[in-house]
């Protein structure tokens, strides 16, 4: 998959004092971040060139949040903006120069497209201006690098008449800008890069924790939340202070991976409306999705919710053993609730075109529980996010004894498989 950034019309993170294109006029002082998702209202950047001869003009900057990680950012670049010449006889086509700061710095970690040019020339009509699969040259990141898109125009005419280039950036529309389309005020443009996958966000699947000693550091607890230290879970009531299981970071994506946990059971009692969830979003702005285990009906609902409100959810009766297992899958555009009795078989239970805000690289995930009144009597427990249990056992290996995992036969394999033991009413 591609990680994608869009231009948007918040300030720069770090700004480097020097501009590394050949530009003949790099005067503009526009910087914006090239952020995870749209942000900012939409906004012009415009030079007017006077210049007899053939000569490059910068528009603006826009630069990464930090790496996250060690990594190689290779591959391929695509990108789109908004762009438009004030005459024909302008004669603009698009520039642009993509490197890597070494951290806060004005230093180069290494060039990744150098001073590129396009070869259509703008037009007079503002609309997007793409281009696909340009190779981009290696380059090691360390934690901390940005990366630094700058992009302009080159004047291709010879005349002494004034012509001004505009590029727009911002906007946080539902859709992202494409070649041609003429909604440059509300369509983001974006700037994709083929090799940063989990370089500048982690996949939602990298939120791996068995809690056997603890929570660990991937997530933090409130409202009545516990680990259960005996059975190594975490324990999520359902309350009116929206007990809950977060992440600690914002900061993961969903395009491309999944994000599963075993839920060993439900809560039990509360009064009125009470639930159980796993919730992935963006902010708690009331844009999520969730799969819900209502207390009240015994229903489990997949929701896509704007606004707090999903107006058309999936919903079916729950079964402990058969949906033990709650993912969230997001590939080739698909976004998928799914459920399974052992991590292996998976159900889809519910599937959508993936929203524009579900391919932002500032997700969280959180286990919560909520009641209207009163609490419930037993919480739902919470266990293996993004692994499977594996059973393990000692074996003498002729000279030592040493741990392996439990196998069984599955009728064509040796698989791993964890063991249940009978809780005096059901296996778990």
């Amino acid at each position: 998959m591609a990680t994608r950034f869009w231009l948007t019309s918040a300030a720069a993170p770090y700004t480097p004092a020097t501009k590394r294109g050949a530009w003949t006029n790099a005067t503009a002082t526009v910087a914006g971040l090239l952020g995870r998702q749209p942000a900012g209202a939409s906004t012009t950047s415009a030079v007017a060139e006077t210049s007899l001869s053939q000569h490059s003009v910068l528009l603006g900057r826009w630069i990464s949040p930090p790496a996250r990680t060690v990594g190689t950012l290779s591959g391929t670049t695509d990108f789109c903006m908004g762009r438009v010449a004030s005459a024909t006889a302008a004669a603009f086509v698009t520039r642009v120069h993509m490197y890597v700061t070494a951290g806060d710095s004005d230093t180069v970690r290494g060039t990744l497209l150098d001073n590129w040019q396009g070869s259509s020339n703008w037009p007079t009509t503002a609309s997007g201006g793409a281009a696909t699969a340009q190779a981009i040259g290696s380059v090691a990141v360390q934690t901390g690098d940005r990366i630094v898109v700058e992009f302009g125009y080159q004047a291709t005419n010879t005349v002494a008449t004034s012509y001004t280039g505009t590029v727009y950036y911002g906007a946080t529309g539902t859709t992202d800008l494409a070649n041609a389309a003429t909604a440059v005020t509300t369509q983001p443009g974006w700037v994709d890069f083929s090799g940063a996958d989990g370089l500048f966000t982690a996949p939602a699947a990298e939120i791996v924790d068995k809690f056997t000693t603890g929570i660990g550091s991937r997530f933090v607890f409130w409202g009545g939340t516990f680990w259960n230290e005996p059975w190594k879970r975490v324990g999520v009531p359902a309350n009116s202070e929206y007990p809950g299981l977060m992440a600690t970071d914002v900061g993961y994506e969903i395009t491309g991976s999944s994000h599963y946990a075993e839920i060993v059971h439900m809560p039990t009692g509360g009064a009125y409306t009470s639930f159980s969830a796993i919730v992935l979003g963006p902010v708690d702005n009331g844009t999520y999705v969730r799969t819900k285990y209502s207390v009240a009906t015994g229903n489990l609902t997949f929701e896509n919710a704007v606004g707090y409100f999903d107006a058309s959810p999936t919903t079916l009766a729950y079964d402990p053993v058969a949906h033990r297992w709650l993912r969230f899958r997001e590939t080739g555009g698909t976004f998928y609730w799914e459920t399974s009795p052992n991590a292996s078989t998976w159900t889809v239970r519910r599937s959508v075109a993936t929203p524009q805000w579900l391919k932002f690289g500032t997700l969280r995930t959180n286990f919560e529980g909520y009641a209207d009144s009163g609490g419930t009597t037993t919480p739902a427990e919470v266990d293996n996010v993004n692994t499977v249990p594996t059973t393990v056992v000692k074996v003498w290996s002729g000279s030592a004894w040493v741990t392996k995992p439990l196998k069984v036969w599955s009728g064509s394999a040796w698989v791993t498989k964890p063991v249940k033991a009978w809780s005096e009413t059901a296996w778990f």
